[in-house]
């Protein structure tokens, strides 16, 4: 007796507990009143207490319709809990009737086939459960929960809880005396069945990967070019500038030359001069954007010691801007990588050439190298960097781009010099 009141007030907890994080996890609310919601998780864990005594029970009918009413009695109380039936609920409940079986057979290795395994199983699992609910409430982590839960890829889920069942699976025939039987049975499919799953966990872990760092590589690439457009407006608006004032200078001229004060208007005319060489450009390759990105990767390369020197010109048609940037901005910024990693105070120099004739486009970039790198038979950078993953779509995504444009990209490295080269076909669709 004692042994069921304990089992019912464990089972209790549990259920409430399997509710309320529930609630947490879906964004649900109890629709009830909170008595009706006592009564019905009662009627979920009576079935529990009924179960210790399944043992006794000689008729396998009265057996199975014992199981049979607990595992549908337990979905429809908890569809009456929140008034809703959907897949979200469904899955709570394909959850959350397995998982006690884990624990069971895990407290069943200490106390055997008993009913205190069964009862320690059950308050196990309301310790661990209660522990994340009040992890996430003193946290306040509830509505960061609920934005996980919606973020995560649906297969993810089909593949934890495939993954939970497989697992119960194999606690269950560690634990049964007819061991042989059940390995060929059940623990054999199940693990050809686990090696599947765990295959697509990886799989799925690495194209989510793949993908992050694809999104954060293009999030820089974009923070970028806003950075040159504003670069370039701030251009034009001390152009405007000058512009608006260049009239009253004429009228100055005009006068101090109209009274024979020629000294004086050579003087005004150097002044003029000096206020007007902010606007001299550090690159004049015929691309306003190219001309901004390459003074902002001229500024950064100065940090380390190293010049950017570049020469020819860059198409305004024929090319997107984007494609462009995420050419040239990847080159020079590796090769001003490679340039950092130099302890001595020598000028580096990266040395930049572009040009375009017959409909297509040339670049190179060289710099010199201060670590050992080697080129593998897919034209791919192996280094000792640290973040490989990063350094590896950089030069991808200028590929990428190339393949676009019908094109190809190059890369070499002989006597401390690395070089790439790209050539693709200009697409006249593409105007300025």
């Amino acid at each position: 007796m004692v042994i069921s009141v304990l089992t019912f007030a464990v089972c209790f907890l549990l259920r409430s507990l399997i509710v309320q994080l529930t609630c947490i996890f879906l964004g649900y609310k109890e629709k009830n009143p909170r008595v009706v919601d006592i009564g019905l998780i009662a009627l979920i864990v009576l079935p529990n207490v009924l179960m210790l005594y399944a043992h006794n029970i000689t008729s396998v009918a009265v057996k199975l319709a014992i199981i049979i009413a607990y595992y549908i009695g337990c979905f429809f109380l908890y569809t009456a809990i929140y008034r809703k039936i959907n897949l979200k609920i469904l899955y709570i409940y394909l959850l959350t009737i397995n998982t006690p079986q884990i624990y069971a057979n895990i407290t069943k290795q200490i106390f055997s086939e008993n009913r205190y395994s069964d009862l320690l199983a059950f308050l196990l699992e309301a310790l661990v459960l209660g522990s994340i609910l009040i992890y996430i409430k003193r946290k306040k982590y509830e509505v960061f929960v609920q934005h996980l839960v919606e973020a995560l890829p649906k297969k993810l889920y089909i593949l934890v809880l495939g993954l939970t069942y497989i697992a119960s699976i194999f606690v269950m025939g560690s634990t049964r005396p007819n061991h042989d039987l059940y390995v060929r049975v059940l623990l054999i499919p199940s693990m050809i069945g686990l090696m599947i799953v765990l295959f697509s966990i990886i799989r799925t872990s690495i194209s989510e990967t793949e993908k992050t760092l694809s999104v954060n590589i293009l999030s820089k690439q974009i923070e970028n070019q806003i950075e040159y457009y504003n670069k370039i407006n701030s251009i034009y608006d001390e152009f405007r500038c000058f512009r608006h004032d260049f009239k009253n200078h004429i009228l100055c001229l005009r006068s101090l030359i109209s009274a024979g004060e020629t000294e004086r208007a050579i003087e005004y005319m150097n002044e003029i001069e000096v206020l007007s060489s902010v606007e001299k450009k550090k690159f004049d390759t015929g691309n306003i954007i190219v001309d901004a990105l390459l003074s902002d990767k001229s500024e950064k390369a100065l940090a380390s010691n190293t010049r950017l020197d570049f020469k020819g010109f860059v198409p305004t048609s024929g090319i997107s801007n984007a494609d462009l940037c995420i050419i040239i901005a990847n080159a020079v910024d590796n090769a001003i990588e490679a340039c950092a990693k130099d302890s001595s105070n020598e000028e580096k120099v990266i040395t930049a050439n572009a040009d375009f004739k017959r409909g297509y486009f040339f670049f190179r970039i060289s710099n010199p190298m201060f670590e050992k790198v080697k080129i593998n038979d897919k034209n791919k950078v192996v280094t000792s960097k640290e973040d490989k993953s990063r350094h590896g779509f950089g030069v991808s995504n200028i590929v990428r781009v190339a393949n676009k444009y019908n094109g190809s990209a190059e890369i070499s490295a002989d006597d401390g010099v690395f070089t790439l080269d790209v050539q693709l076909l200009l697409d006249s669709s593409i105007e300025a």
